[in-house]
């Protein structure tokens, strides 16, 4: 029989082929077939530790075979989760518990625990949050920092000439109250302000658009003076105006949003011949609303309803009575009472209407609309599944961005180039790009999409499915190895745990962990019984635990182990014969000469 380091080199050298022999053994491929057709099927805890070879699946492949009769003190960690320190698979010193209930989240995800996947299930929620991110939130988009640059400068403004100096605070507060500030005239905007609204027949009163008065009510210095800027109506509220107006979109500046709005409204607009037709498409009527400057999302469908029946003939009429005059220019361009089916054919519906919005949209002043939201939605889930790479992902500027901004980054603001080196750096490494920037968004990006880690599975990898179908498969290959030589099997464990150990207490609460540096270090099993803080000041003098982060070095301890262990356990112990001596066979009694040249080769 080979010596244990032979036997464990046999295997280690090249572990893919050794791996693919124990997926064929009949016992290992059947039960794989049974878990992954049925694990996707448990929806709960109870269903999972009642199918009792689901179960039993699992629990060797987190190396637990040995508990799997304690279902209660399972099912206990399983709903406390490990979201906090203090939850019971977190508090047990054995960690394997704790990677168990992280491969079988219900605590987390609930009955989407066994199929769930960062990608499909965590990319979709979050990129929702981002969108409904009120301005003040922090961030890197246009009106996060818009709002943060107003709230923390408005107050230092004591003056119309002030304001008017600052072209950014200036153009947030115009915005806030639905003006444009690349179309408003500086010296019409100071004539409003010097002009205040005290006197009925001041500029900003005397016009019919309120907006301006509205403007210039919030920042009155003609009767408040310096304190204008420190009142509620100036800070707050125009910041809460502000945020009302431009939606607080995370992707308000979009121009993929822009074109696919505008190309929509111009395939289907000329198909509405009625007004009845117009208010049941909520895509078109937001978006021939949004034209005008008006929210579908807030106005009254009623009355937008009886604005258009109403039409703009007479004077009298309810877009022509308000004193908002946007109502009345979005009566004029889908002026129904006056043009009937013919509406949606006249150059302001078509061709006007699209210019506005467009103006609008480029400038944060039109609301996202719901219709918008879930298409990018049923895009992303349709497709992300078909993505096998970086290159796949970087070809699909659509998923990209929907990716980029799930993740609360700014795709117009990031360079391809650098997208691309992110993700082929991954995340195994931490000195990989992602890990080194401060910025834990990107970490968090090339986690969900880790091409680099996981291959052509980044996307759709389960952790209760095909990982724990991997794990079996080593588990099972450790367990055959152990059949013939025990300490083949503690290397080949101590191997696949080395990387993630980072103390030796760790070491310490796995007791084959512990069997091995005991061993490495060759000191007698009565050292476990030692004071545990002893035993750690021991080992921390003998071994440095960054060793276990390098392959090369984790293949030293191996050989010094195996060579160690079989001093203990000989393979090898073939009695001397009279045949033996007679005829010349060589013979070996308890260490083999491979052995023996293997410790003269050893360094510690």
């Amino acid at each position: 029989m080979p010596s244990t380091y032979a036997s464990y080199l046999m295997i280690s050298r090249d572990l893919p082929k050794a791996l693919s022999r124990v997926e064929k053994q009949p016992v290992v491929d059947r039960e794989s077939d049974y878990y992954l057709a049925n694990i996707g099927k448990v929806k709960t805890i109870e269903e999972f530790v009642k199918n009792d070879r689901l179960f039993k699946f699992a629990m060797k492949a987190h190396g637990l075979e040995d508990m799997t009769y304690a279902k209660a003190f399972m099912i206990k960690a399983l709903k406390e989760g490990i979201a906090t320190s203090d939850t019971f698979a977190n508090k047990l010193t054995d960690k394997r518990y704790a990677q168990f209930v992280a491969s079988y989240n219900f605590a987390k995800y609930g009955e989407h625990a066994t199929t769930y996947t960062r990608a499909l299930h965590e990319v979709p929620g979050n990129f929702d949050k981002q969108v409904k991110l009120s301005a003040t939130t922090p961030g890197l988009t246009f009106m996060s920092n818009e709002t943060g640059y107003y709230l923390a400068n408005i107050g230092n403004v004591t003056s119309i000439d002030d304001f008017m100096g600052d072209s950014r605070l200036l153009s947030y507060a115009l915005t806030a109250f639905g003006l444009d500030s690349s179309t408003e005239p500086a010296a019409t905007i100071r004539t409003m302000l010097e002009g205040g609204v005290t006197d009925p027949a001041s500029p900003a009163n005397s016009l019919t658009d309120k907006r301006y008065a509205n403007f210039v009510t919030a920042f009155n210095f003609v009767e408040n003076g310096a304190a204008t800027t420190s009142s509620t109506a100036a800070t707050t509220g125009v910041a809460q105006k502000y945020v009302a107006e431009a939606d607080v979109s995370l992707i308000k500046h979009r121009p993929d949003f822009i074109t696919s709005e505008t190309a929509y409204f111009k395939a289907n607009i000329t198909k509405i011949t009625s007004i009845n037709a117009l208010m049941g498409d909520s895509r078109l009527l937001t978006y021939a609303m949004g034209a005008f400057g008006l929210d579908a999302k807030t106005e009254d469908m009623a009355k937008i309803r009886n604005m258009l029946v109403g039409g703009i003939q007479n004077p009298a009429s309810p877009a022509n009575v308000s004193t908002d005059k946007r109502y009345a220019a979005f009566v004029t361009a889908f002026n129904f009472e006056q043009y009937g089916d013919q509406a949606t054919q006249q150059d302001s519906a078509k061709t006007a209407a699209p210019a506005l919005w467009a103006a609008k949209a480029g400038l944060g002043l039109v609301p996202l609309g719901a219709d918008y939201l879930k298409s990018e939605q049923a895009y992303y889930l349709a497709n992300v599944t078909k993505v096998d790479s970086i290159a796949d992902l970087m070809a699909d500027s659509r998923l990209l961005t929907y990716a980029l901004w799930s993740h609360g980054l700014d795709p117009a603001k990031q360079e391809p180039a650098t997208i691309r080196k992110l993700l082929e750096g991954g995340v195994s490494d931490p000195n990989s790009p992602a890990n080194k920037l401060t910025d834990k968004r990107y970490a968090a990006f090339v986690t969900t999409f880790d091409f680099a880690g996981r291959g052509s599975d980044a996307v759709t990898e389960t952790p209760a499915q095909t990982p724990t179908v991997d794990k079996y498969v080593r588990q099972t290959l450790e367990e055959n190895a152990g059949k013939d030589n025990e300490g083949v099997r503690l290397a080949l464990y101590f191997e696949r745990k080395a990387s993630t150990i980072t103390n030796f207490y760790s070491i310490l609460a796995d007791p084959a962990l512990a069997k091995v540096v005991r061993t490495m270090l060759n000191v007698p099993e009565a050292f476990a019984r030692a004071d545990i803080d002893q035993q750690v000041k021991f080992f921390e003098k003998k071994l440095n635990i960054a060793d276990l982060q390098d392959p090369k070095k984790v293949q030293k301890l191996m050989q010094r182990f195996t060579s160690l262990w079989e001093l203990s356990n000989p393979t090898q112990t073939t009695a001397v014969t009279a045949a033996s001596v007679m005829f010349g066979q060589p013979t070996t009694i308890g260490i083999s000469t491979d052995l023996l040249l293997t410790m003269q080769r050893m360094r510690f």
